[in-house]
Formats: structure tokens, C-alpha cells, sequence
């Protein structure tokens, strides 16, 4: 719907076209690809420090677990002459204990009845 007092607007003629350039289109765009540039740089580069990051954190989780297994070998392997010998040990200190206690007193109390030792069971 049209109302009253509207101006119609004129097509522009093709002879008279005023689109330029501007002046400094080509340094326009030589900025822009360099700034294109310069970010993809920066991408790829911390695309680069997130892979080295990444190699050497698994590699040393890798190199660590290693490490640590031996490690825990070597003091398993160290400790186990001493376990041994601490459990002979004890073996012995009781087997001492037993013949010990089952023997028959040495020195007897004339006024006491002797009592026979009592059998341990194993």
C-alpha cells in the first residue's frame, strides 16, 4: 500500500557508475594475509608444544612404571634373604623354647610331688 507523498526512487544510470577501489586495496590485503599467516603460525605451533607435551608426559608415565618395577624387584629381591632368615630364626628360638619347657626340671623341690611336662600339641 502506497501512501500519498512517497518519492520513487530513480534506477542510476549504467553510464554513471561511481564504484572504485580503494587506494590502498593490495596493502589491504597483503595485512590480511599476514595476519592469516601469522595466525595459522600460531595454531600450528601450539598444536606443536600440545604433541611434545603429550610425548614426553606418556613417556615418562611409561619410563616410571619401569622404573618403579625394577625398583620394587631389586628391594623384593634384597629383602628376601633377610625374611628368610628371620623366619629360621624364629623357628629355632621356639624349637629351643619347646625342648626347653619339656625337659625335666634340674633342681626338684623334695616337698613338691614331681609333675611330668606337659606335651604341646603342634
Amino acid at each position: 500500500m502506497r501512501k500519498a507523498g512517497t518519492k520513487n526512487i530513480r534506477p542510476v544510470d549504467e553510464d554513471h557508475q561511481q564504484v572504485h577501489e580503494h587506494p590502498d586495496r593490495q596493502r589491504m590485503v597483503a595485512l590480511e594475509d599476514r595476519n592469516l599467516f601469522n595466525m595459522r603460525i600460531k595454531s600450528e605451533r601450539a598444536s606443536a608444544y600440545w604433541f611434545a607435551a603429550s610425548v614426553w608426559g606418556v613417556t615418562g608415565l611409561v619410563l616410571g612404571g619401569i622404573l618403579g618395577a625394577f625398583m620394587m624387584y631389586v628391594a623384593m629381591d634384597s629383602s628376601l634373604p633377610l625374611a628368610s632368615e628371620a623366619v629360621t630364626r624364629g623357628m629355632a628360638v621356639e624349637q629351643a623354647r619347646q625342648s626347653v619347657n619339656n625337659r625335666a626340671p634340674m633342681l626338684v623341690d623334695p616337698d613338691q610331688p614331681v609333675q611330668q611336662p606337659e606335651q604341646q600339641q603342634r
